[in-house]
């Protein structure tokens, strides 16, 4: 594949990633998209293994094969709960199976495109300017024109917005300007979402380039933890609002102690995918809130439905239960170890990775973590950039064999 091609494939990738909410509402089957690219994984995973590894006799290196494993016990850990209690129809499942394992099939679909594509990222600097100008451009049209124009949800334009900055930060740029222009409007664009995340994704990015990029530091666990204080510290009022003073009357901590019950009564696999959580849960009103009592409750009842998608710990909790917990842990852990070697490699690399994998973390306690549709660009552009590694420490290994 040509150079001008891939760039080209690339950026349309990512462009409809950016705006797949605002596409979404304006043509029905963008809705789909980043199903569609989740499914990519499974033929192309398929070729590489097939096609690639055995025909060249490479071998399959432990993490992919890790990470291949822990997914598809995930996925049938959430499938065994469908078959037993048979609380949703076959369709239903069908697409909730997608919908929960999402995140990781685009993280692993990004990594076999990049064999084809072999984009450098850093090189995209003006493809990024380009796209944030647009983006900030497209918000302040909206809120001129909000019932002509579609107005991006306050977390989308954080999430999009965070990595937008980041990515400005990590490419090269060929026009100062251009660049400081459209620093400053993601900047902007952070504060104007008004979300406590937002602040944060501002102060994890500060103290990460620093540490990273000036410091030479690798994260480690106990950093993260330590930068959990200062967010804990923006978010508390509502911290304090929906879990103290509403005394387990508010959705957040109805939906996180009826999902810790579930997975007590469905030992150890819950309930199984679209039953409790996930969005096809809310769409067709799950048989499970009925049975614990949800359904009475004016946020989450059958009529209103205002927050049942709000959460992610207690999605995994109740569809895929103490087991499938365990194993999506799994799955983050090594996704982390996975972005500490590449610290070794190179820095910005490094710091980008870092950055998306905390700004995600965040996102699990205040809203559906990875299996929301606003951070499936981060998938995508987490595949890229583990996968551009891999290919760069195989070439070193050859060099010195």
């Amino acid at each position: 594949m040509s150079k001008k091609v891939s760039t080209v494939t690339w950026t349309i990738f990512l462009t409809v990633f950016i705006f797949h909410s605002v596409l979404e509402n304006a043509i029905h089957v963008f809705r789909y998209f980043d199903e569609a690219v989740a499914l990519l994984c499974l033929p192309l995973a398929a070729y590489d293994y097939l096609i690639n590894k055995r025909a060249k006799g490479i071998k399959v290196t432990k993490t992919r094969k890790m990470q291949l494993g822990l997914l598809a016990a995930f996925l049938l850990c959430g499938l065994a709960g469908n078959f037993l209690y048979q609380f949703q129809p076959l369709w239903v499942v069908t697409f909730s199976t997608v919908l929960a394992a999402k995140f990781f099939m685009i993280l692993l679909a990004a990594g076999y495109l990049q064999k084809f594509l072999q984009i450098n990222l850093e090189e995209q600097g003006t493809i990024i300017e380009v796209l944030s100008i647009v983006w900030f451009g497209y918000y302040i049209l909206s809120l001129c024109l909000p019932g002509i124009l579609t107005v991006p949800e306050a977390w989308d334009i954080c999430a999009k917005s965070s990595l937008l900055f980041a990515l400005l930060v990590f490419c090269e740029h060929k026009r100062a300007w251009m660049y400081r222009v459209a620093l400053l409007m993601m900047l902007a664009m952070l504060f104007l979402s008004g979300k406590e995340k937002a602040y944060g994704a501002v102060l994890v990015f500060g103290l990460f380039y620093y540490l990273i990029v000036h410091r030479k530091v690798q994260t480690k666990v106990r950093y993260i933890l330590y930068m959990a204080i200062p967010i804990a510290i923006l978010a508390w009022d509502k911290i304090y609002y929906y879990y103290v003073q509403g005394n387990g009357r508010f959705a957040k901590s109805i939906m996180t102690s009826t999902s810790i019950q579930i997975a007590k009564d469905y030992f150890p696999i819950g309930t199984g995918f679209g039953t409790f959580g996930s969005n096809y849960a809310k769409e067709i009103y799950s048989p499970v809130y009925y049975l614990y009592g949800i359904a009475e409750n004016a946020e989450l009842g059958a009529e209103s439905k205002k927050y049942l998608t709000d959460v992610f710990w207690p999605i995994l909790f109740g569809e895929t239960g103490v087991l499938g917990t365990v194993i999506y842990c799994g799955l983050i852990i090594l996704l982390f170890v996975q972005i500490q070697r590449v610290f070794f490699y190179n820095k910005k690399n490094y710091f980008l990775l870092i950055f998306m994998f905390v700004f995600m973390l965040m996102t699990t306690f205040t809203e559906a973590g990875f299996m929301q549709p606003m951070v499936m660009v981060f998938a995508f552009i987490m595949g890229i950039v583990l996968q551009e590694y891999e290919e760069k420490r195989k070439q070193k290994m050859k060099y010195f064999e």
